[in-house]
């Protein structure tokens, strides 16, 4: 693709009906009130089960869990009218895929697509977008894998279900140049800073900055010309895994300081889009 940066893109993992997701919710809604530009592109997974990211049963065959689990069901997407309600009528904001279940059996629970064949990985894409249309919920043909974790199968899979864009790499910490490329989790080797065709022409669209992050990473990225890529976590705490990104208020009020200091910064050379609207 043909990048006209600088560029903002805001996206949300682990979006699921669970209680605690209104109140993480409105803090997404508050920054939109303050920044009228600022547009969300929320990674949704249709029937959430994970209770906790990593181990903590004891392993006994990789068809067996090692962490608890809610029933399968529990918080499938059409079971949920209201949350679904409110993501569709949601201002700015589009729904991509983040994985089926966000969890598997075996030793890498969060990891739901590692070691799947295509066909595996295609099945899987398939449920999760026949749910996404039994609820009603309209997706961008995008994804953001669960655990960061793309295989070449996953690609393979995504091009054979339609799917246009990936969001695998996310590194914090390497520092920003024209020609960084990331070393962290996910994707390795491809830019850190602008969206890359990569297998199957899909779009790779990296995260290079979350509550961490400073803001003086912030204005480099933006002033090498390239798309400040933000990632939040829908919830702070899973099971006994905290995450750092986790939209509580403390992240939300640190988003609005980096928000204003780029408006007043960049003014109107500063591109606010989405995932979908990079992919089309």
């Amino acid at each position: 693709m043909s990048w006209n940066g600088p560029a903002i893109c805001f996206s949300v993992d682990d979006v699921h009906p669970a209680d605690v997701a209104a109140e993480a919710l409105a803090h997404v809604a508050w920054l939109q009130e303050k920044h009228s530009r600022l547009r969300v592109t929320f990674f949704t997974t249709p029937d959430w089960r994970t209770r906790d990211p990593y181990p903590t049963l004891p392993y006994r065959s990789d068809e067996e869990f090692m962490v608890e689990t809610w029933p399968s069901g529990t918080f499938r997407l059409d079971r949920h009218p209201p949350f679904c309600s409110l993501l569709r009528e949601w201002n700015r904001a589009e729904v991509a895929l983040h994985g089926l279940q966000h969890v598997r059996p075996g030793r890498h629970p969060v990891l739901e697509f590692e070691n799947r064949s295509v066909e595996e990985c295609r099945a899987i894409l398939a449920q999760a977008a026949a749910i996404f249309r039994d609820a009603r919920l309209a997706i961008v043909p995008g994804m953001s894998p669960p655990g960061w974790q793309v295989t070449p199968a996953l690609l393979a899979a995504m091009h054979g279900e339609g799917l246009r864009f990936v969001a695998s790499a996310r590194d914090l910490d390497t520092p920003i140049g024209a020609n960084a490329v990331a070393n962290g989790s996910g994707l390795q080797g491809v830019s850190l800073i602008r969206p890359q065709r990569i297998d199957h022409d899909l779009l790779h669209i990296p995260t290079n900055y979350q509550a961490t992050s400073t803001i003086e990473r912030a204005f480099a990225i933006l002033d090498c010309g390239g798309l400040l890529s933000i990632k939040a976590h829908l919830l702070e705490t899973s099971g006994s895994y905290r995450a750092l990104d986790g939209l509580t208020i403390d992240y939300r009020d640190s988003l609005h300081r980096l928000f204003s200091a780029i408006e007043e910064r960049y003014g109107d050379a500063v591109r606010w889009t989405s995932m979908g609207e990079l992919a089309a």
